[in-house]
């Protein structure tokens, strides 16, 4: 190799190695870049939280407007920052039970104040609280515990994966009426009180807990129950005509006076539930459980029933119409 080639061959290696550290450098560089701007936008999303958070602690109708775009802001928020969302959730949640009055609870249901007026605030928190994507919930769900909602409208209000556990629900309006997607779906209602309130038509209440919940009088006509746990409830004067309630659990449930006309009652158990002049005709009992029910004074015309079909022990009297067994 003569010299010259040997200086051309030095030159073109050392282009190589210049090039290569050029091109780490770069990486570098543009590594760092990243980590900058996701450091940046971190923080931007940070200062947008921690301004909403502060809006929303202003108290009085001087501060409402400010409340309201804090409300809206959060809901932008976990859209641009799906990680953010469990926390917002818990903060709405928050603001819309610090603005309510609490539910006074004793040993069976829970207790308000008479009815208060839903503020525009606390309606605007539910309503995003209700659109919002819970594919992107990671375990948070709305958290409206012992919260007084008692003679309030809210129809329109998608609650789903809601907490009502100990909340008074007493007279309201939940049936969503021209907006058949209220969802209640796997809601906790233990030991609520839903008295009188008006859930015709609820879209899907499948699998809510609605233990020892006090929904006497409620209108639950052609609602959702399926699975539903309603052991221990008090369904007294409820109407639960045309509603599905396959594999509902009603297990001690007290259902006196109630109808249940045309109800989907197949593989329910209704195992020692009270169910004397409760109006079961033409309702679907295939399969149900009555063990040891009180049928005493119900109307039985028309219940389809097989060979699946429990009475055993179920008490009757004269004023039992229609007994099959």
């Amino acid at each position: 190799m003569t010299v010259a080639e040997a200086i051309t061959a030095l030159t073109a290696l050392g282009a190589l190695v210049f090039t290569g550290l050029s091109l780490n450098a770069t990486r570098d560089q543009v590594a760092a870049a990243h980590r900058q701007n996701a450091v940046a936008e971190q923080g931007q999303l940070t200062d947008r939280y921690s301004r909403s958070v502060e809006q929303l602690d202003r108290t009085g109708p001087d501060h409402l407007q400010g409340r309201l775009g804090a409300i809206y802001a959060l809901e932008r928020l976990a859209k641009d920052s799906p990680r953010d969302q469990p926390t917002i959730v818990e903060v709405l949640s928050a603001f819309v039970r610090t603005n309510r009055a609490r539910a006074s609870s004793d040993s069976h249901v829970s207790k308000c104040p008479e009815p208060v007026a839903l503020p525009p605030d606390a309606k605007a928190a539910l309503t995003v609280l209700g659109r919002r994507d819970t594919g992107q919930d990671k375990g948070a769900r709305t958290d409206l515990t012992s919260a007084c909602l008692n003679g309030l409208d809210l129809r329109n209000l998608p609650l789903h994966n809601v907490d009502l556990s100990f909340s008074d629900l007493h007279g309201s309006i939940l049936n969503g009426t021209g907006y058949r997607n209220l969802r209640l779906r796997r809601a906790n209602l233990e030991k609520a009180d839903l008295g009188r309130a008006d859930l015709t038509s609820i879209a899907d209440l499948t699998g809510a807990n609605l233990r020892g919940a006090d929904l006497s009088g409620a209108l639950l006509r052609e609602a959702d129950l399926e699975k539903a746990d309603l052991s221990g409830a008090v369904l007294t004067r409820a109407d639960l005509s045309k509603a599905r309630l396959v594999f509902a659990d009603f297990r001690g449930a007290n259902l006196t006076d109630a109808q249940c006309i045309g109800a989907d009652l197949s593989s329910a158990d209704l195992s020692g539930a009270v169910l004397s002049r409760t109006l079961l005709r033409d309702a679907n009992l295939r399969a149900a459980a009555l063990r040891s029910a009180d049928l005493r004074g119900a109307n039985l015309t028309g219940a389809l029933h097989n060979d699946d079909t429990d009475v055993r022990d179920a008490l009757t009297d004269p004023s039992t119409v229609d007994k099959w067994w």
